[in-house]
């Protein structure tokens, strides 16, 4: 209890308010007196008592009143009733109302009613205290999911910083296809967000498409880079780089989600394509999306074997495509909804809606 603790009686009786106020500084208390309800709301609101006594039958602003307003401005404040009627109904009111205990008058037995307000007040210090302790238990959380919160950013910027190197690896071994990974990346989150994907999603693909060709760091740059047709023992290398890049990567939890992306980017929506044909296999959304992203950048792009071709001629073979090694779906999105008209920056990769965190 605080060193001064001071008890509101509030009671339209005299005598009721004397005897409490006497006995209750008998024991240590201060104690303020009102002789009404709206006296004693206002003694409440000066005066900040730490426990209010008030009976409820009195004249002007009763005490059903007092005890919605001192509940509705301080419902940590003890309100204990001490009522001349023996009203059950009366009682049940009160404590809806936010009244904590219930005492009839004539008070014979003054003992008890102090230890009703030594109870109360107990009980509200408790209260207070475990409030103390939950803000307090709040900010320190608040404060560690700020701290937790920047070293997940900064672990975003070195994985994603990572990606980027990878990329740019890749790109090394074949310079025809430098921009390449940005590029189909860029595609395929507009179609995601076209399609209205959730932020999970938009990351895979972000990700997915960014590292799709990974594998190809296994690949001889001679056969990546040869002008000429690739032979069929050429061509089985080429092959292989959806499984190295599976390979290179599955170990690694963060990557795991886009492992469907690296594997199937080369699989036909028929189920032919390679590493293998599957026939029964169901592509993934994320899947189906990058493959229609990354035919339409290497349709466009310069190859060693071949010029880029221009954008009417690809979008014609897409459709050409369209239910054998496309989704038809995904193609009409493309088409349709212009994605290929995407803006490319590299500023975009690095916004944080759609970065890599916590896949």
């Amino acid at each position: 209890m605080p060193d001064i603790t001071k008890v509101l009686v509030i009671d339209d009786e005299e005598a009721v308010r004397t005897s409490f106020q006497m006995y209750l500084e008998d024991n240590g208390y201060t104690v303020i007196l009102a002789e009404n309800g709206r006296r004693g709301v206002e003694l409440f609101e000066s005066e900040s008592p730490h426990c209010v006594l008030v009976d409820l039958r009195m004249p002007g602003m009763n005490g059903h009143e007092v005890i919605r307003h001192v509940s509705s401005v301080d419902s940590s404040v003890p309100l204990i009733v001490v009522s001349g009627t023996d009203v059950l109904e009366d009682a049940i009111r009160a404590l809806r109302e936010g009244a904590w205990d219930y005492l009839t008058k004539p008070v014979m037995d003054m003992a008890g009613l102090l230890h009703r307000v030594e109870e109360t007040l107990e009980k509200s210090r408790l209260i207070k205290q475990n409030e103390m302790y939950r803000q307090h238990l709040e900010e320190l959380v608040r404060k560690r999911t700020e701290e937790l919160e920047r070293t997940n950013r900064a672990l975003d910027r070195a994985l994603f910083n990572t990606v980027v190197i990878l990329t740019q690896t890749i790109e090394a071994k074949d310079p025809y296809t430098r921009g390449h990974s940005l590029r189909v990346s860029e595609y395929s989150v507009a179609m995601g967000r076209r399609m209205g994907l959730d932020r999970r999603s938009l990351q895979v693909l972000r990700l997915g498409s960014l590292l799709h060709d990974i594998g190809k760091i296994g690949i001889s740059s001679s056969v990546l880079n040869k002008p000429g047709k690739l032979t069929a023992e050429e061509y089985d290398l080429i092959k292989e780089h959806p499984l190295i890049g599976e390979r290179i990567l599955h170990n690694v939890d963060f990557f795991r989600p886009i492992l469907p992306l690296i594997r199937n980017h080369h699989r036909w929506h028929d189920g032919n394509g390679y590493p293998e044909e599957d026939r029964g296999l169901d592509l993934d959304l994320e899947s189906e999306i990058l493959s229609v992203a990354d035919v339409y950048d290497a349709l466009t792009s310069d190859r060693p074997y071949r010029d880029a071709m221009n954008r009417e001629t690809a979008l014609s073979v897409l459709r050409d495509m369209s239910g054998t090694q496309l989704s038809p779906g995904m193609v009409e999105l493309f088409i349709d909804g212009r994605i290929y008209s995407t803006e490319h920056s590299r500023d975009t990769l690095t916004d944080i809606e759609i970065m890599p965190e916590r896949l």
